[in-house]
């Protein structure tokens, strides 16, 4: 039994990219945060996951498409989490989660909404 990967379209390419950049976005606001903190977890969680995704991406990996959907998922929830918090009352400062919710409901919405994306990550299996 031989399993057949597709090679990788462009948009997948673009969307693994775009996932690289908010992982290393993540790494870089790192050293700013306090070392312990819910933030620091948050943005060393997310960096590490996102690193995961951008793999499966770029490997077009069977599993890269949920995990990409769990991933930004849950990106979703904690934006929508920190800006239930009381630091986050300043419009400056809901600026960096509301960003992150409309660049993760995008993924989403490309993910789900594009229907030449999901196929790509099916095995085939020949006998």
């Amino acid at each position: 039994m031989k399993i057949v990967r597709r090679s990788r379209p462009r948009s997948i390419t673009t969307f693994a990219l775009f996932e690289l950049m908010g992982s290393l976005g993540c790494l870089v606001l790192l050293p700013f945060t306090v070392p312990g903190s819910r933030d620091f977890i948050a943005l060393l969680l997310g960096a590490l996951l996102g690193f995961i995704v951008v793999y499966g991406l770029w490997t077009v990996q069977y599993w890269a498409y949920w995990a990409t959907v769990a991933y930004e998922t849950s990106e979703v929830l904690y934006e929508l989490y920190l800006l239930t918090q009381p630091e986050y009352r300043n419009i400056l400062h809901m600026f960096g989660p509301i960003f992150g919710i409309l660049m993760s409901a995008l993924a989403l919405g490309y993910l789900f909404l594009d229907r030449s994306i999901k196929p790509v990550f099916n095995r085939t299996v020949l006998p």
